[in-house]
């Protein structure tokens, strides 16, 4: 089974005003014969500075999967994010607004190869 997610570019004109979509094109194509297996025989690269080298590819990494965990409206409620890099985990913390009861959302990404140790939301 192939399936396809489609994006689109924006053609612009002169004046900046966004037109029509020009040329559509997969953003993914899901292939099931696809495999683990066919790199089984190769090492992962793996920079020195770790896969998740900064606090802002952390975020970009955390955002997506906390809205769709929590909700993005939540999550947006929750911003701005606190985050800490300690023992080579970026901690990744919500903030509540004090007019809001509730928890806020957390959670830890490894930085030398990007795995998520925990994601929780506190109450």
């Amino acid at each position: 089974m192939i399936a396809f997610l489609m994006s689109c570019d924006i053609k612009t004109d002169k004046s900046g005003d966004e037109g029509v979509c020009i040329q559509q094109k997969p953003n993914y194509v899901i292939d099931e014969g696809l495999s683990s297996k066919d790199y089984s025989n190769f090492n992962g690269y793996f920079p020195k500075d770790g896969l998740v080298p900064t606090a802002d590819i952390a975020f970009q990494i955390a955002e997506p999967i906390l809205n769709k965990i929590y909700g993005r409206e939540k999550i947006e409620n929750e911003k701005p994010f606190s985050i800490n890099l300690e023992n080579d985990i970026w901690i990744i913390e919500g903030h509540l607004n004090r007019d809001l009861l509730g928890g806020v959302a957390y959670m830890e990404i490894q930085k030398s190869d990007g795995r998520i140790l925990k994601v929780i939301h506190t109450k």
